[in-house]
């Protein structure tokens, strides 16, 4: 009679520290709320940047606790913060990918496109794309 439902939508955010990251995180939240879901937290980041890393995940898990979502983060080692959001997703079974519309990406991204629109091109799971 048609599709059971999960018992907890699985949503994966990521998130750089930037206005539209934590719009991100928001929004993900809100959904977790509305659908009892999981929020897993990531950022990608370089070389040299890992407190700042830690910093952007301690704000995100203060806000996590402060509204009552279940939720797990980890700081990714990586460059290719796209590709980090599409192979979690995959391999951690996510049910969607929460991503803001431009982040802190770097003068690369005007010609690679931004990780939103790489996300939103090669994820296999649906993707939000948040804007405000």
């Amino acid at each position: 009679m048609g599709k059971n439902v999960k018992d907890e939508v699985r949503i994966l955010v990521g998130v750089d520290g930037s206005t539209n990251s934590k719009r991100a995180l928001v929004e993900a939240v809100s959904c977790a709320k509305t659908f009892s879901g999981f929020v897993k937290v990531i950022m990608v980041y370089k070389r040299g940047m890992a407190e700042k890393a830690e910093e952007v995940l301690e704000e995100a898990k203060q806000y996590l606790e402060e509204k009552g979502v279940k939720y797990s983060t980890s700081a990714i080692l990586g460059s290719n913060p796209a590709r980090a959001l599409q192979t979690t997703a995959e391999h951690e079974n996510f049910d969607f990918i929460v991503v803001g519309s431009r982040g802190w990406g770097s003068k690369a991204s005007i010609l690679l496109g931004s990780v939103s629109r790489q996300v939103v091109a090669n994820a296999e799971c649906n993707v939000l794309v948040v804007k405000k």
